[in-house]
């Protein structure tokens, strides 16, 4: 709900008051609202066959009530192989004194177990304010094998070093959007997870907990649906002494609410909500759904653009 500069989006919206337009636009091309989409969010050289019609999530991100862009996400499984593959793209739009545009896609394919996706590999190719953003990871047995990351962060004095450790046992952002639900039943419980999350830059643990059933009523999707609480912890590859940073490992006010997919065992975003000091950012599914319903929720080819897919960070 990604990599390298200062000048590149952080991933989130920073609760602050007072700024100036100008600020807010240097925030914002730090990295105000890219990441959510995956988590929010938070995708084919690496898909995965599809066995059944892929199932698909689309999105609206709206700040201060206005509408900033559109996304769709796109699922492929095979369940008697247990693979799986996403795919996210998405558009942000300007906007003045705020955003600034930004488009490309993202790709994760892997595994699905019982503990969660086990992806294989990760792209990410976009432009956030004319510059290119290039990420393609492949993975083994949660490790990374390989990495090709442009263009690098800049070295800064106050980046906390990644280690080898900071490889290992993780997912990519975009893998970390799908949680398993398996046979069981919606239980406030599944909220209770920590999500170890590495995009090629930086480190972080997404931590989900204080989990709420809900029945929703309204929108495309109708049923019962888990609302929890999310907290971004840094771990390494960001900058320690940077105010989004601090801002956002302080925010605790980040939700999502989870909902099922169609076939079950499978638990994916239909909204993201950030409050924040200029106002609240939200992602909303405008649809849900498989086959013919989930092409006409997709962006047209000639729109399909994504803002990267990240975590929060200042870069």
């Amino acid at each position: 709900m990604s990599h390298t500069n200062t000048e590149r989006p952080a991933a989130t919206v920073q609760p602050g008051h007072g700024l100036a337009p100008r600020r807010l636009a240097g925030a914002a091309r730090r990295g105000l609202l890219p990441a959510l989409l995956p988590l929010a969010a938070l995708v084919a050289p690496a898909r995965a066959e599809p066995a059944a019609q892929p199932f698909t999530a689309a999105y609206d991100l709206r700040f201060l009530g206005l509408s900033v862009g559109q996304a769709t996400l796109t699922l492929d499984r095979d369940p008697a192989g247990g693979r799986y593959g996403l795919d996210l793209a998405a558009s942000l739009r300007g906007l003045v004194g705020f955003f600034v545009e930004g488009t490309g896609t993202a790709r994760a394919s892997g595994r699905l177990g019982p503990a969660g996706a086990q992806p294989t590999a990760f792209d990410v190719d976009s432009r956030y304010a004319g510059k290119p953003i290039r990420v393609a990871m492949r993975l083994e047995r949660g490790g990374v094998r390989s990495l090709t990351l442009e263009p690098e962060p800049t070295p800064r004095p106050d980046r906390v070093p990644l280690a080898q450790k900071d490889r290992i046992g993780i997912v990519d952002p975009l893998s970390a959007l799908a949680v398993p639900l398996g046979d069981a039943p919606l239980d406030p419980a599944l909220c209770e997870r920590r999500i170890p999350v590495f995009d090629g830059a930086t480190r972080a643990d997404l931590v989900l907990s204080r989990g709420a059933l809900v029945t929703v009523q309204e929108g495309p999707y109708r049923g019962p649906a888990l609302d929890c609480r999310v907290r971004w912890v840094p771990i390494a590859g960001h900058r320690a002494n940077g105010p989004t940073v601090r801002r956002m490992a302080e925010n605790d006010a980040m939700r999502v609410r989870l909902a099922p997919v169609p076939g079950g065992a499978l638990l994916l975003p239909l909204a993201i909500g950030v409050a924040t000091g200029w106002g609240d950012v939200r992602i909303e599914a405008t649809g849900w759904g498989s086959g013919a319903e989930a092409a006409a929720a997709r962006i047209p080819e000639s729109g399909r653009a994504g803002v990267r897919v990240s975590l929060p960070r200042a870069r």
